[in-house]
């Protein structure tokens, strides 16, 4: 089969050179979601025997949707994917949710906003409801944090009539007794302890008919001032004693979704585990997610990207997935996705040792995603408590341990200066 992947990202190539041992891959490169580069598009896929695109990332997910409509496969409805897209429409659907509340600045005064959140509740979490990548997201400790935010939005007239434009092409042809009657711009809500919660993202898909079809689990793994240190597959903080939870929990979830539209499709769900046992919803996305590809492969021997085509495309995806294998016990290794970060500001080549990267990459093997480039200078006012990323490094073992010592190691040596800073989580242990 013929497939197109859309806007891939140089450090996927090695799969999807693997990829193209079975298949034949397009790559695509849209910018916009206009009439005219989604027809011209697709019309180029028609002519090139292309049956089913891919986008992996959170910017191609809509063009995912709009080029696989237009080949006439089956695709989630504008509504299922505009609540997936919006952080308080994806709140309503889960069922005992903590505290959350729509925020509107353009609506309403600051002292109206305030008096919706309980006083127990403060401090809470901000978000803006359509921002990703960690962006427009504030911790509100005080009436004055706030004022300045909402001041910010406020005057911010070009965010505003972004997320308008985006708004509409999402909801374009959508009737209007089917459009949500309230999307505010921004979400408060509880702030989870970091401290006392387990975060984990959970892949999985639905079927044209609506099945939903569990994937596979990754635990994301944050040092003690809440800087996230990597994504682990499959997880050490949970048994496979909480699958039938897992699995029930999502399940409600996704059917709801599905019920809304959502078909033929991944889907990536963040949630928490708090230590009473009980799952909690962080987000959910309209879309494998693609750093996780190379996790399944090395752990289990999955093909994330295939599937993903081939669930596109009509085609069913592989089984048993990872999350089956799991379940069952079978054989795996553990895969790390090594995330290593800048904590002040600087050239980049400056911050990281590239002696020590050149030969992680070209002598000992480790993939390496490039997210910041060595000359690049990072700036004083992108830094915040997450840092800046830089790269992401994937290693494999046969056991947690190794996985452990060998983070721990690449994270000494590959910094120019210690990061004397950083507490790892009581469990990261030699």
């Amino acid at each position: 089969m013929k497939f197109g992947v859309i806007n891939p990202q140089p450090y996927m190539e090695p799969a999807l050179a693997e990829l193209e041992q079975e298949h034949e891959v397009v790559r695509l490169h849209p910018e916009h979601w206009s009439e005219g580069e989604i027809s011209s598009t697709a019309r180029f896929c028609r002519e090139q025997g292309v049956v089913a695109v891919a986008g992996f990332a959170q910017k191609d997910a809509f063009h995912h949707l709009l080029i696989n409509e237009r080949l006439g496969n089956p695709v989630p409805s504008r509504v299922a994917f505009f609540y997936c897209m919006n952080k308080y429409l994806m709140r309503t659907l889960e069922r005992d949710a903590f505290f959350y509340a729509p925020v509107d600045p353009l609506q309403e005064s600051d002292e109206q906003i305030a008096a919706r959140i309980p006083a127990h509740e403060w401090p809470f979490m901000l978000k803006n409801t359509s921002l990703s990548l960690g962006r427009g997201i504030f911790r509100i400790a005080n009436l004055e944090e706030l004022r300045r935010v909402l001041a910010d939005y406020r005057q911010d007239r070009e965010l505003q009539r972004a997320l308008a434009r985006q708004c509409a092409a999402y909801l374009e042809g959508v009737a209007p007794q089917q459009v949500p009657a309230l999307a505010p711009p921004f979400v408060a809500e509880h702030l989870v302890d970091m401290s006392r919660a387990t975060e984990y993202c959970y892949e999985g898909y639905v079927t044209a008919d609506g099945q939903v079809v569990h994937y596979g689990l990754t635990e994301e793994i944050y040092f003690s001032n809440h800087q996230a240190l990597g994504y682990l597959t499959p997880p050490v903080s949970i048994s496979r004693d909480m699958a039938d939870t897992i699995e029930a929990w999502v399940s409600a979830y996704m059917q709801r979704l599905a019920a809304l539209g959502y078909r033929n499709q991944f889907f990536n769900l963040e949630f928490w585990v708090m230590p009473d046992g009980s799952l909690h919803l962080t987000e959910i996305n309209p879309r494998a997610a693609h750093t996780y590809h190379y996790n399944y492969r090395y752990s289990f021997g999955s093909s994330l990207y295939a599937d993903n085509l081939l669930l596109a495309a009509g085609q069913r995806p592989a089984r048993p997935t990872p999350w089956d294998q799991w379940r069952a016990g079978a054989p795996h290794r553990f895969t790390l996705i090594v995330l290593i970060t800048a904590r002040e500001p600087g050239r980049v080549g400056d911050i990281l040792d590239y002696d020590y990267v050149d030969a992680l990459e070209a002598e000992q093997g480790v993939l390496i995603r490039h997210v910041r480039q060595r000359d690049e200078v990072i700036r004083e006012a992108e830094l915040s408590a997450a840092g800046v990323m830089l790269q992401q490094l994937w290693i494999t073992g046969d056991s947690s341990m190794e996985i452990i010592a060998r983070e721990r190691e690449i994270r000494s040596r590959i910094y120019r200066n210690p990061q004397d800073a950083v507490g790892y989580p009581p469990f990261w242990r030699i």
